[in-house]
């Protein structure tokens, strides 16, 4: 393999590798609003409920039943956000190989594909913060 097409091959490489990143940043971004979203209508839930308790009404098998699938399904995203979040730092870790890689045969091109990487991390980082929030 001459040196142009291996230089294009690890180009094309590190452009997918950070393509995959990219969606998982997106993923990521999206679940967090189903959290937040999912969050929200549980929390409306149980106030419900806990007013019901405190007037000493009965709390319908309906509302509790709606309560438990909430959890649940809150739950589900957050193992989806940690296993998201994870996937990213694996690919993450992939992507600057690639590009290891390819700054010893196309330093600027590896500089160009290097600078993504910052803006997805920013990115991520923009979101972790929100989170906390």
């Amino acid at each position: 393999m001459n040196k142009k097409d291996q230089e294009n091959k690890l180009v094309d490489n590190a452009k997918v590798e950070l393509q995959k990143t990219q969606q998982l940043v997106e993923s990521d971004f999206v679940k967090t609003q189903l959290q937040k979203f999912m969050n929200n209508k549980l929390s409306q839930d149980i106030v419900i409920r806990n007013d019901l308790l405190k007037d000493n009404r009965d709390v319908s098998e309906k509302l509790l039943d709606r309560i438990e699938g909430r959890e649940e399904a809150l739950n589900s995203i957050l193992l989806e956000i940690n296993d998201t979040e994870v996937q990213y730092h694996n690919a993450l870790s992939i992507s600057k190989a690639c590009l290891a890689a390819l700054r010893e045969v196309n330093p600027v091109k590896a500089a160009e594909l290097e600078n993504s990487v910052r803006i997805m991390q920013k990115e991520k980082q923009s979101q972790n913060q929100n989170k906390r929030k």
